[in-house]
Protein backbone atom coordinates (compact mmCIF):
# COMPACT_ATOMS: atom_id res chain seq x y z
CA UNK A 1 0.00 0.00 0.00
CA UNK A 2 0.97 3.45 -1.30
CA UNK A 3 1.76 5.87 1.22
CA UNK A 4 1.07 9.41 0.16
CA UNK A 5 2.90 12.68 0.45
CA UNK A 6 0.50 13.96 3.63
CA UNK A 7 0.77 10.64 5.36
CA UNK A 8 4.43 10.96 4.92
CA UNK A 9 5.26 14.28 5.92
CA UNK A 10 2.89 13.71 9.64
CA UNK A 11 5.04 10.19 9.59
CA UNK A 12 7.87 12.52 9.59
CA UNK A 13 7.23 14.84 12.11
CA UNK A 14 5.47 12.13 14.61
CA UNK A 15 8.67 10.50 14.40
CA UNK A 16 10.76 13.83 14.87
CA UNK A 17 8.73 14.51 18.20
CA UNK A 18 9.30 11.41 19.41
CA UNK A 19 13.13 11.19 19.17
CA UNK A 20 13.13 14.68 20.22
CA UNK A 21 11.27 14.13 23.20
CA UNK A 22 13.33 11.15 24.07
CA UNK A 23 16.49 13.09 23.35
CA UNK A 24 15.80 15.66 25.89
CA UNK A 25 14.46 13.48 28.80
CA UNK A 26 17.81 14.57 30.43
CA UNK A 27 19.29 17.79 30.25
CA UNK A 28 22.38 17.60 28.99
CA UNK A 29 22.30 19.18 25.80
CA UNK A 30 22.02 23.19 25.21
CA UNK A 31 18.72 25.31 25.09
CA UNK A 32 19.87 25.59 21.30
CA UNK A 33 19.41 22.40 20.36
CA UNK A 34 15.65 22.53 21.64
CA UNK A 35 15.06 25.55 20.00
CA UNK A 36 16.60 24.37 16.72
CA UNK A 37 13.93 20.98 16.76
CA UNK A 38 10.70 23.16 17.86
CA UNK A 39 11.94 25.31 15.00
CA UNK A 40 11.83 22.28 12.72
CA UNK A 41 8.31 20.62 14.32
CA UNK A 42 6.75 24.39 13.94
CA UNK A 43 7.71 24.09 9.77
CA UNK A 44 6.76 20.56 9.98
CA UNK A 45 3.05 21.38 11.33
CA UNK A 46 3.29 24.35 8.80
CA UNK A 47 3.65 22.39 6.22
CA UNK A 48 1.16 20.00 6.98
CA UNK A 49 -1.47 22.73 7.60
CA UNK A 50 -0.35 24.11 3.70
CA UNK A 51 -1.00 20.99 1.39
CA UNK A 52 -0.58 22.34 -1.65
CA UNK A 53 2.70 24.25 -1.10
CA UNK A 54 5.65 23.13 -2.03
CA UNK A 55 7.77 26.11 -0.61
CA UNK A 56 7.34 24.98 2.94
CA UNK A 57 8.71 21.80 2.70
CA UNK A 58 11.80 23.19 0.93
CA UNK A 59 12.34 25.53 4.20
CA UNK A 60 11.53 22.80 6.45
CA UNK A 61 14.78 20.67 4.48
CA UNK A 62 17.05 23.89 4.74
CA UNK A 63 16.16 24.23 8.35
CA UNK A 64 16.60 20.19 8.46
CA UNK A 65 20.27 20.76 6.69
CA UNK A 66 21.62 23.21 9.18
CA UNK A 67 19.92 21.58 11.98
CA UNK A 68 22.40 18.10 10.92
CA UNK A 69 25.16 20.26 11.40
CA UNK A 70 23.88 22.17 14.40
CA UNK A 71 23.26 18.94 16.63
CA UNK A 72 26.57 17.70 15.44
CA UNK A 73 28.02 20.58 17.77
CA UNK A 74 25.89 20.57 20.09
CA UNK A 75 25.96 16.39 21.14
CA UNK A 76 29.66 16.54 20.27
CA UNK A 77 30.36 19.57 22.47
CA UNK A 78 27.93 18.31 25.50
CA UNK A 79 28.61 14.59 25.33
CA UNK A 80 31.63 14.54 27.51
CA UNK A 81 30.25 17.17 30.08
CA UNK A 82 26.32 15.28 30.52
CA UNK A 83 28.45 11.98 30.78
CA UNK A 84 30.55 13.26 33.61
CA UNK A 85 27.56 15.08 35.21
CA UNK A 86 25.30 11.71 35.35
CA UNK A 87 28.18 9.21 35.74
CA UNK A 88 28.12 10.54 39.38
CA UNK A 89 24.46 10.33 40.13
CA UNK A 90 22.62 7.22 40.42
CA UNK A 91 20.92 8.61 36.91
CA UNK A 92 23.36 7.36 34.00
CA UNK A 93 20.57 5.39 32.64
CA UNK A 94 19.00 8.86 31.75
CA UNK A 95 22.00 10.28 30.25
CA UNK A 96 22.61 6.92 27.99
CA UNK A 97 19.03 6.88 26.29
CA UNK A 98 18.91 10.61 25.99
CA UNK A 99 22.22 10.56 24.17
CA UNK A 100 21.26 7.17 22.11
CA UNK A 101 17.79 8.73 20.75
CA UNK A 102 19.60 11.95 20.04
CA UNK A 103 22.80 10.56 17.95
CA UNK A 104 20.19 7.94 16.30
CA UNK A 105 17.52 10.96 15.22
CA UNK A 106 21.11 12.60 13.90
CA UNK A 107 21.60 9.55 11.80
CA UNK A 108 17.90 9.20 10.58
CA UNK A 109 18.01 12.88 9.80
CA UNK A 110 19.70 12.29 5.92
CA UNK A 111 16.79 9.98 5.48
CA UNK A 112 14.37 12.66 6.58
CA UNK A 113 15.85 14.81 4.23
CA UNK A 114 15.46 12.03 1.35
CA UNK A 115 11.62 11.56 2.39
CA UNK A 116 11.10 15.08 2.44
CA UNK A 117 12.59 15.80 -0.90
CA UNK A 118 10.03 12.68 -2.01
CA UNK A 119 7.22 15.01 -0.45
CA UNK A 120 8.31 18.21 -2.28
CA UNK A 121 8.76 16.30 -5.49
CA UNK A 122 5.06 15.48 -5.41
CA UNK A 123 4.09 18.84 -4.42
CA UNK A 124 5.92 20.34 -7.28
CA UNK A 125 4.48 17.65 -9.51
CA UNK A 126 1.08 18.56 -8.84
CA UNK A 127 1.18 22.36 -8.72
CA UNK A 128 -1.39 23.66 -10.33
CA UNK A 129 -0.18 26.33 -12.97
CA UNK A 130 2.94 24.45 -13.53
CA UNK A 131 5.53 26.64 -12.92
CA UNK A 132 7.90 24.24 -11.08
CA UNK A 133 7.61 22.02 -14.18
CA UNK A 134 9.65 22.21 -17.44
CA UNK A 135 6.86 21.70 -20.72
CA UNK A 136 8.59 19.79 -23.54
CA UNK A 137 9.29 21.28 -26.33
CA UNK A 138 8.32 24.60 -28.23
CA UNK A 139 4.78 25.77 -27.73
CA UNK A 140 4.33 28.81 -29.77
CA UNK A 141 1.93 32.02 -28.96
CA UNK A 142 -0.62 32.09 -31.37
CA UNK A 143 -0.81 27.84 -30.65
CA UNK A 144 0.17 27.07 -34.67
Amino acid sequence: MPINRDTLLRIIICIHFIFVSMALMADWLPKSYLLNQLTILALGFWAIVHRESAIHIELLMLIEMFSIILDSICIGMYFQIGKNSYSSSKNIAYFDISAFFAIFHLILKPIILVLLNKVRHDRLSDSAFGIWTPTPGYTPIDGQ
